[in-house]
């Protein structure tokens, strides 16, 4: 039997319909839990409560994402995009603008950040994108960490991703009695100090021709 063309079209344009409506629910829910986050603790937050404001049923919300922490998995990445923070570090020198992009962003939803930080639930949502911002982070200091051992150089790069965290800059502000630019600004210059001290070690490091890897001659 031959299926005639338009049968195929149309169960095509029908399958699309049915992905385009799909993803429309889910951003709804993602963004009624980000708008959730911005005044309320995450373990307050009910998923009755997730559906109401997304507009769906609770039965539908279920279908989504039947459990809570399946919910917090996924909201992580919906709220980077939603707080518009920076995306890929490539190279060393990217990390403390980065740094300061992503400050000035979180602190327009400074509730949000905390909630994001501070609870059980907020912090499950970031995982995700914190264990890619590390990777990130680390890979971009290997440009400037090769003249070191490798037990060295894991702890340098470990305070360098540390001070490069949300975590960090609210610590140093609440700490230190600091406003927040203030602050963020501070630990910008950390690391672009760190970074720039361990470029120039590299430098010096680095064997030329005739020249062994310590600066003595061959």
């Amino acid at each position: 039997m031959i299926v005639p063309f338009w049968h195929d079209h149309v169960m095509s344009a029908a399958s699309n319909l049915r992905d385009r409506q799909a993803a429309v629910i889910r951003e709804a829910i993602l963004d009624a839990l980000a708008g959730r986050l911005d005044h309320d603790e995450p373990d307050d937050v009910a998923m009755t409560q997730v559906a109401a404001d997304a507009g769906i049923s609770l039965r539908t919300l279920y279908r989504y994402f039947p459990t809570r922490e399946a919910m917090f998995d996924a909201v992580g990445d919906h709220v980077v995009a939603r707080l518009g923070l920076p995306g890929e570090i490539t190279g060393a020198d990217d990390i403390a603008p980065v740094f300061l992009e992503s400050a000035m962003r979180g602190a327009q939803s400074p509730e949000l950040v905390r909630a994001m930080l501070w609870t059980r639930l907020g912090r499950r949502a970031r995982s995700a994108h914190r264990r890619r911002r590390v990777e990130s982070i680390s890979a971009a200091l290997a440009e400037v960490t090769s003249h070191l051992p490798a037990a060295e150089a894991r702890r340098r790069r470990a305070a360098i991703v540390y001070l490069c965290s949300l975590p960090a800059w609210i610590t140093v502000s609440e700490e230190c009695e600091l406003s927040a630019e203030d602050a963020r600004e501070g630990i910008a210059w950390a690391i672009e100090t760190l970074v720039g001290a361990l470029r120039q070690e590299n430098e010096r490091y680095e064997p030329s021709a005739g020249t062994s890897p310590r600066g003595g001659t061959s």
